[in-house]
């Protein structure tokens, strides 16, 4: 997993901790720590590991488009965990952010690339129907500012984390307000996907939907046993052996919409196909290509139903 994001490895450490990867034929995981995004990938490729937890979809899809033998096995993060805000009074529809200016700190960042989603989700043409405002710092006080000062008319934030407080209390105070809920437009998006090679999946796929079932059974616990997380924290800690994860995002538990219904770990072919599409429109990846040669749910179907759920 990717060290930015702690709380990713959560599941698979709880399948362990709890003996749900050995039920299922997984006498013993390791965990790996890849240095980005890539180098979660890389492990896979390399054969270094056999399952990536926060794989990013379209750093798959593209690998996949140039040969790799890669495959999305799963998603357990789904839904754009973000909002629109801007300041009261501003927008009264989402149908007003046509013409109007976004702010951000890079050109085609993860921000740019989210809110071109949007916009061609609501009938817009990103190219001529949004104007990009840069400002030199990432931080979501600074793109307030830019708003305020009337240089910017809108940002976008996640729910989540530092962000999420920083604009939430700002819209609890009056400052602010939510023009729209991106979850609410993108419920199957794909975030974060589980990834294995194809190797696994033609020779071991007992061991894949054993790894699936445990993932699946792990976020079961999260749900309904450990709703604050505060359990799984624990073994979090245990496994990267520090004594606090202050600062992670994590260090008081989890949110309590971040465990997922196992039916809901199954791949939405809609929420890959977005992606699809994005790096399509950039030149990144043959017209051509279509969802069927990256997305792999068979076997997570097949743990669904062996687990006696959906």
């Amino acid at each position: 997993f990717y060290p930015k994001h702690p709380g990713h490895p959560l599941a698979p450490l709880t399948a362990e901790y709890h003996g749900y990867f050995k039920k299922h034929g997984i006498d013993h995981s390791h965990l790996h720590i890849a240095g980005d995004n890539d180098g979660s990938i890389d492990l896979l490729i390399q054969g270094k590991t056999e399952f990536s937890m926060d794989a990013h979809p379209a750093m798959l899809i593209e690998a996949n488009a140039q040969g790799k033998d890669l495959h999305i096995i799963g998603s357990y993060r789904n839904g754009l965990a973000f909002s629109v805000a801007a300041l009261p009074g501003a927008f009264k529809t989402p149908q007003d952010l046509k013409g109007r200016r976004f702010a951000t700190n890079r050109r085609l960042g993860a921000g740019e690339r989210t809110m071109r989603l949007v916009f061609q989700k609501l009938g817009f043409d990103p190219d001529r129907d949004m104007d990009v405002v840069l400002i030199d710092n990432e931080g979501i006080r600074e793109k307030v500012a830019a708003i305020k000062d009337g240089r910017s008319d809108f940002l976008f934030y996640h729910h989540n984390g530092p962000q999420g407080r920083v604009v939430r209390e700002l819209i609890q105070r009056g400052e602010l307000e939510e023009v729209v809920d991106l979850s609410t437009l993108f419920p199957f998006y794909v975030v974060r996907s589980m990834a294995t090679t194809g190797k696994m999946v033609r020779q071991h796929p007992d061991l894949v939907r054993g790894f699936i079932k445990g993932v699946m059974r792990a976020h079961g616990f999260l749900k309904d046993e450990d709703p604050t997380g505060m359990e799984s924290v624990k073994i979090l800690k245990r496994a990267l052996n520090v004594d606090s994860l202050a600062g992670s995002g994590v260090e008081n538990g989890i949110p309590k919409t971040w465990a997922v219904a196992a039916e809901n770990i199954v791949t939405s072919v809609e929420g890959v196909e977005v992606h699809i599409a994005e790096l399509k429109a950039r030149g990144k990846i043959d017209p051509s290509f279509s969802v069927d040669r990256v997305v792999n749910n068979e076997l997570a179907l097949e743990a669904l139903a062996e687990l006696g759920v959906g």
